[in-house]
């Protein structure tokens, strides 16, 4: 009986490793991802907060080429929040501190820091070359890798003021996390398990390789040398999963630790308009749905268009020729696409670095 279960086990976890993050159709391998008609929509609309144009890395590209890179497993779900919601919303989480605070249950809920968080705050800006450089994850849905190891590298050397400046490994977590699937996409929490638990090496002891959408076969020593990788591990401390859309959490607590610790990991919905960014505050306006995407949050602001618009300063792994330079901006506040829903931050662990 054993037995049988074992196989039945081991053939689920096959079945689920075949299935990429994004579902792919037919159709895909013979539509571009460069749609004019949806540039053309964009511009043209009187109420857009941004602007669309063609990103050179992915002219010729076909959809499903896209959706190869959507490493994040999630479902079309909620656009965003209208304000009506939102103020609904509001008015069910002061309700419930409230009674949290009546009965004296504090652990229920975190105590937020009453500092005045700034309008406009850039992580870039605050610590400079502790925020790595964008990446470029290729033809492999490593998002989820990349974003993970990128935040925690950054918080390395913020938390260490700049002592400790490592470059993670993604491809650490795209071979080795059997957790999760690798170029077929990550789980967020699973990821951040494993940089607690397993912990990763830097990326000169295992370069990025995967960018062929190949899950290379994890090494045991590093990269040209007979060094093994458990010898150059670092580690996180601890993670925590920040969902301002449980009524115990708010947007704010996303910006605090931002503001405190450096960048945070989230997940989101991305739509055939998004690809075609090129700057401004993005809001999902048309196209299909196209699969989930995982990236690093490193700030926040407001335009000064009078329009006011409040915006996430978001660092993508599509190279430095897609968006604004390989960044992009999100509506902050109304979980645009989800954006507010999969947040994860995690602390570096400096008391188990690896000896030099």
């Amino acid at each position: 009986m054993k037995t049988l279960v074992s196989l039945l086990l081991v053939t689920l976890a096959l079945s689920v490793a075949l299935v990429h993050a994004a579902i792919i159709t037919e159709e895909d391998h013979h539509t571009l991802a460069i749609d004019f008609d949806i540039i053309k929509q964009v511009n043209t609309n009187p109420q857009s907060t941004w602007k669309a144009g063609v990103n050179r890395n992915f002219a010729g590209k076909t959809l499903a080429e896209i959706k190869r890179l959507l490493g994040f497993p999630k479902k079309e779900g909620k656009i965003r929040y209208t304000e009506e919601e939102m103020i609904t919303i509001n008015h069910y989480h002061q309700a419930k501190m409230k009674a949290v605070d009546e009965v004296g249950i504090k652990e229920a809920a975190k105590e937020f820091k009453s500092l005045a968080l700034p309008d406009n705050f850039d992580a870039r800006q605050q610590w400079g070359k502790c925020i790595h450089p964008i990446r470029n994850q290729e033809q492999c849905g490593s998002c989820w890798a990349f974003s993970a190891s990128e935040v925690l590298s950054d918080r390395f050397c913020i938390a260490s003021k700049g002592a400790v400046d490592v470059v993670l490994s993604p491809q650490d977590m795209v071979s080795c996390d059997y957790n999760d699937m690798g170029c077929d996409g990550g789980n967020l929490d699973n990821a951040w398990w494993w940089l607690k638990n397993k912990g990763i090496v830097p990326d000169s002891c295992m370069p990025y390789i995967s960018g062929n959408g190949v899950t290379a076969p994890c090494p045991t020593t590093c990269n040209g040398t007979n060094v093994p990788i458990s010898s150059k591990l670092y580690y996180a401390k601890s993670y925590q999963h920040i969902s301002p859309w449980m009524w115990w959490k708010k947007v704010e607590e996303i910006q605090q630790d931002i503001f405190d610790n450096g960048p945070v990991q989230t997940g989101f919905s991305v739509y055939q308009d998004f690809i075609n960014y090129k700057s401004g505050v993005y809001t999902h306006q048309t196209g299909s749905f196209l699969g989930g995407h995982a990236v690093k949050i490193v700030g926040w602001g407001v335009t000064n268009d009078g329009q006011n618009t409040p915006y996430w300063i978001v660092a993508n792994s599509w190279s430095a020729d897609w968006g604004l330079n390989g960044f992009f901006w999100i509506k902050r506040g109304n979980d645009e696409c989800g954006f507010e829903s999969d947040v994860y931050s995690g602390e570096s662990d400096l008391s188990r670095l690896p000896k030099q």
